[in-house]
């Protein structure tokens, strides 16, 4: 059987709606599991992970250091007006779970490891070079020896445990900037909990769920807790960072982490003394902030995906933070939209 034969069957799945998802759900369990493909629905099955599939083909990547000098002068200028504001900035850049695990794809599949490293070199540079503040996470991790467990197998995120690395890398930095000793959440400040509920990474869900490979996620509990009101998009909602499932058989996905993306979200823990942190990036951001928010007085997130009502430097010029942190992964580092446009 050919790749050929199995598209002509999406495409006449396409074109029958009912009972659609049904078809392509016993589809793609004939590719995974009888004819044992490597490649299943864009993505990689052949290994310990499940990776998104690339396509082959190389090119020149010199451009991507002229690129990353333009993303950097126009990082430099928001750093400069959030000075102006009595702030401090930050970059968290951090690997994507592809290029986490870049080395594990199989050795006859693309992992454009030859891309990521100049994405990675070329941007460090830039920020470095401009003298933003520049917490390189792929650095930090290489130096603990990479460890599996930082990485979702199955999800393109981070675990809990990358998410609290890098937020403490975050935290001791800024408190080595400022001159603070704002708490930094230790290990054993924490109740790991391991959810006995299935997990759905986004690379499973496009196989329908059919390979999870056992993974499960593990959530951090702060185990003296730091009561907040919070509110989302302007209306107040239940004072809690994680949204646990009632029953332990309902799989569960990153959305855990503050309950999935949201426009605008506060947290306010009334206690004037701290300062206060403005976050804005995509959905990496949401496992750092079940952590992050204990170390501040207030702390809120934005997604300028999906936050219109003001540009990024009005919303700074009303709101001035003391802290503004950025966090993006490594395949959004040159994009100028959503997160990247930083007017």
């Amino acid at each position: 059987l050919s790749g050929e034969y199995f598209s002509d069957w999406e495409s006449w799945f396409t074109d029958h709606a009912a009972g659609r998802t049904t078809l392509l759900r016993c589809n793609t369990w004939l590719q995974l599991h009888v004819l044992r493909l490597p490649v299943v629905n864009e993505v990689v099955t052949d290994g310990k992970e499940l990776l998104r599939y690339n396509d082959y083909g190389t090119w020149d990547t010199t451009f991507l250091y002229d690129r990353a000098g333009e993303i950097g002068d126009e990082l430099l200028s928001l750093e400069q007006e959030i000075k102006t504001l009595g702030g401090s900035f930050y970059y968290l850049g951090l690997p994507e779970q592809c290029t986490y695990f870049m080395d594990d794809y199989p050795n006859y599949l693309e992992s454009r490891a030859w891309n990521v490293a100049v994405i990675r070199d070329s941007f460090s540079r830039a920020l470095n070079e401009r003298g933003i503040h520049y917490i390189d996470a792929a650095r930090i991790y290489e130096e603990l020896g990479h460890p599996d467990r930082l990485y979702s197998s199955t999800d393109h995120h981070y675990t809990i445990y990358g998410a609290w690395t890098a937020y403490r890398a975050v935290m001791e930095q800024i408190n080595a900037d400022r001159g603070w000793k704002l708490n930094i959440l230790e290990q054993e400040d924490l109740n790991w909990i391991e959810l006995p509920n299935p997990f759905l990474g986004s690379h499973n869900r496009k196989l329908f769920g059919l390979c999870g490979k056992g993974e499960r996620l593990t959530v951090g509990v702060l185990k003296q807790p730091v009561a907040f009101t919070r509110t989302d998009n302007g209306s107040p909602v239940d004072a809690s960072v994680l949204a646990m499932p009632a029953d332990g058989d309902i799989a569960v996905t990153y959305n855990v982490f503050m309950g999935g993306d949201r426009a605008e979200t506060i947290i306010r823990t009334d206690r004037p003394e701290l300062p206060d942190l403005l976050i804005f990036g995509d959905s990496f951001t949401n496992a750092v902030e079940t952590m992050i928010y204990a170390g501040f007085d207030e702390t809120r997130s934005l997604d300028l995906r999906y936050y219109t009502e003001k540009t990024l430097k009005e919303y700074l010029a009303e709101f001035r933070p003391d802290i503004v942190l950025c966090i993006r992964d490594d395949t959004a580092f040159f994009t100028r939209t959503g997160n990247g446009k930083l007017d």
